[in-house]
This record gives C-alpha cells, structure tokens and sequence, in this order.
C-alpha cells in the first residue's frame, strides 16, 4: 500500500502499474475521456463526507470571505455568518456552518 497526499502523485502511481488509486472526483474532471486513466464513482463505499468552515466569533469579515463561503454552500449567506458570529444562537438546523 503507498500513500499520496497529492491527486496527481497517486495518479502517477497508477499510471506506473502500482496498483488503484482513490482520489476526489475533483482529481479527474479534467482528464481527458479514453486517457490512459479510468475513473469510477465509488462514492457510496465511503458514505457521506462532511467540509467545515470556521469562523473567529466577533472577528471582521472581509467581503471575499462571505462570498467564498457562499461559494462552498448556498446555506451560508451574509445573514446567516453574521447571525453566528454575533453569538446568537440560530436554528440548530441552520447553525452547522
């Protein structure tokens, strides 16, 4: 078994004969269709992963900051940032931010 932190290094591994590589879907948009690679969806094997993002409570926010978090989810709007880092406690549903 070797591990790769980088998606291109584990590809290169493949590519060598060294065995199947697991990488992000991310990894292998951009490949070209019938390339030396072959990708499978196996998403289902691995179950539900979970990114977080973290914000300093009271902490001035740059306007980039809110639109890149509205980038990672159309959840986290300015309202909604702004509400947690007031310290407000929002709805339980809407405080996983």
């Amino acid at each position: 078994m070797l591990e790769a932190i980088d998606a291109d290094v584990i590809k290169t591994y493949v590519r060598l004969g060294l065995g199947v590589g697991i990488v992000a879907e991310i990894a292998v948009k951009d490949d070209p269709p019938g390339g030396e690679l072959v990708s499978r969806p196996i998403g289902h094997l691995f179950g539900r992963n979970v990114t977080r993002i973290a914000f300093k409570r009271g902490a001035y926010l740059r306007s980039f900051v809110y639109v890149f978090a509205e980038m990672l989810s159309d959840r986290l709007g300015r309202p909604v940032i702004d509400q947690a880092l007031s310290g407000q406690q929002p709805d339980a549903s809407d405080y996983q931010l």
